[in-house]
């Protein structure tokens, strides 16, 4: 897979590297294993072991010298070679496979991959953005996992299995709602794609959509759209609006986030670019058009292939001979290099790690701009632009949850559902306080008992009162004495019997 695509340009870069440093390239010769025909992942995984027979024969041919394999074969097809390469002992440079089982340093001990889509910084940049606003509600929209895909719809199909285990991993964090989606629908039949974005628009505000058919964008609150560098110009041609000629794409593309790793420098690789295209043409009977020439498939081989060449000229002639796939390996470890088509770091485990681009749709430019980039290589920081502070048509990002609900289930006629309970709730209330204040004075005015009906109502009278005395005690008599308490309840006098007043 690829092998057309991506000749061109190992073909370009041999070429100019051999022109720059002859003598120190001038022992390297190439071999070209190819099986020819149209082959899907799984179908040419299979044909693998079969082309292994081959490549160990140039191997056995060759056995003194430093062999390394260069290969633009999908993950599943690399896999299988990567298994080989380690029984063989050399080393192998996948340039399109992005899976990253490859990174098993113990299975793969002499792999360096080299793909211009590293799908663990664009899954972490991502849940940087859902982090960050707080939205754990997700829709999740993947190109059918059952097609059999090109080598562009091989970066969808591992991209949606990558963001289903890491999303469906957090269960107690992100409430995912999946759906598959053919994209190869024909564009005049979208029952069946209205019918997954209507699901999608009912069940959460933050689409990840997964398919490599941006036309078919709609108008949702917020898109996140991982995109493959394969063929970078897909669709993003259809985003190049502006002036307002498309007010539907307008609306939506405000919503629009597109994820991405950095693209080519294309300006910096025009001459580069025009020699890949004569190539092309002149070598394997492909011609290339505008569109095409702009293929990061094209461009990766170009920059492994550089890269290569540069390690081998920084090899002295005894050091050559000392080579095997394990030392070879560590030669590319934890190193940037610099290419003429950006910056390429290989990691720790062999396999190339990417910063990340998110883009916003600039109204006035009609472009989508870069705002933010996630610097994963810089240790995961984040540097802002201009526009990552703009969200048209609101004041700040979009809420987790709307307060109406998805469809509006939470409110009555521009009132949520919560509000207008609250509302009778609290209008009852005051009225029953209401009406208990009236009776209350009602009573107290027109309701007490004839006790001092001319006295106003606060003014207790002694026969309302309630009086608790404590027991007495009392002398015996005398004939000339009067009853006198031997103990009395404190403080408390009462007034004479009649019987007792002196006349």
């Amino acid at each position: 897979m690829g092998y057309v695509a991506q000749s061109p340009g190992y073909d370009v870069a041999f070429s100019r590297a051999v022109g720059l440093f002859p003598s120190a390239l001038r022992n390297i010769t190439r071999q070209t294993v190819y099986r020819p025909g149209a082959f899907s992942c799984s179908e040419a995984a299979e044909i693998m072991p079969f082309v292994a027979v081959q490549i160990s024969e140039i191997l056995d041919e060759h056995r003194f010298d430093l062999n390394v394999l260069i290969s633009p074969g999908c993950s599943l097809e690399m896999m299988i070679l990567g298994d080989f390469a380690r029984e063989w002992n050399v080393p192998l440079l996948p340039t399109i496979a992005i899976d990253q089982s490859l990174a098993n340093t113990q299975r793969y001990p002499t792999v360096i991959a080299f793909p211009s889509s590293d799908q663990v910084t664009l899954i972490r940049a991502t849940m940087f953005l859902l982090d960050r606003f707080s939205w754990t509600t997700i829709s999740l929209i993947c190109g059918d996992q059952n097609l059999k895909g090109s080598d562009g719809g091989v970066f969808y199909l591992a991209a949606c299995r990558g963001f289903l285990t890491v999303l469906g991993s957090q269960k107690d964090k992100y409430n995912l709602n999946v759906q598959h989606f053919d994209p190869k629908v024909k564009e005049g039949d979208l029952d069946a794609y209205s019918s997954v974005l209507r699901n999608a628009a009912t069940q959460s505000r933050v689409i990840l959509i997964i398919i490599p058919t941006n036309p078919r964008l709609r108008n949702f609150m917020i898109f996140i759209a991982p995109r493959s560098p394969m063929v970078p110009t897909e669709g993003i041609l259809d985003l190049q609006i502006g002036n307002g000629s498309y007010r539907v794409a307008d609306s939506a593309f405000q919503s629009l986030m597109l994820v991405n790793n950095p693209s080519p420098n294309w300006a910096a690789l025009s001459g580069v670019l025009q020699s890949i295209r004569n190539v092309s043409e002149v070598r394997y009977n492909k011609s290339l058009n505008n569109i095409e020439m702009l293929n990061d498939a094209a461009v990766s081989a170009f920059e492994a292939m550089t890269i290569l060449l540069k390690v081998i000229r920084g090899i002295s002639p005894l050091g050559m001979e000392m080579q095997n796939g394990i030392t070879f390996r560590q030669l590319f470890l934890n190193r940037t290099f610099n290419p003429l088509s950006r910056p390429v770091y290989i990691g720790p485990k062999g396999m190339r790690i990417c910063d990340v681009h998110i883009s916003k749709f600039n109204v006035t430019s009609g472009l989508m701009e870069v705002s933010e980039e996630y610097l994963s290589v810089a240790g995961n920081s984040v540097r802002t632009h201009a526009l990552s502070t703009v969200w048209r048509g609101r004041d700040g990002p979009p809420v987790n949850r709307p307060l109406c609900g998805y469809t509006g289930e939470l409110c009555l006629r521009g009132l949520t559902k919560t509000a207008v309970i609250i509302l009778a709730v609290s209008i009852s209330t005051a009225l029953l306080v209401t009406l208990a204040i009236f009776i209350a004075i009602y009573h107290c005015i027109f309701g007490r008992s004839d006790h001092g009906a001319d006295r106003p109502w606060w003014d207790l009278q002694p026969d309302l009162l309630f009086v608790i005395t404590r027991t007495t005690a009392w002398k015996s008599l005398s004939p000339d004495e009067e009853v006198s308490t031997n103990s009395l309840a404190s403080g408390l006098q009462f007034p004479p019997s009649p019987s007792q007043t002196r006349m």
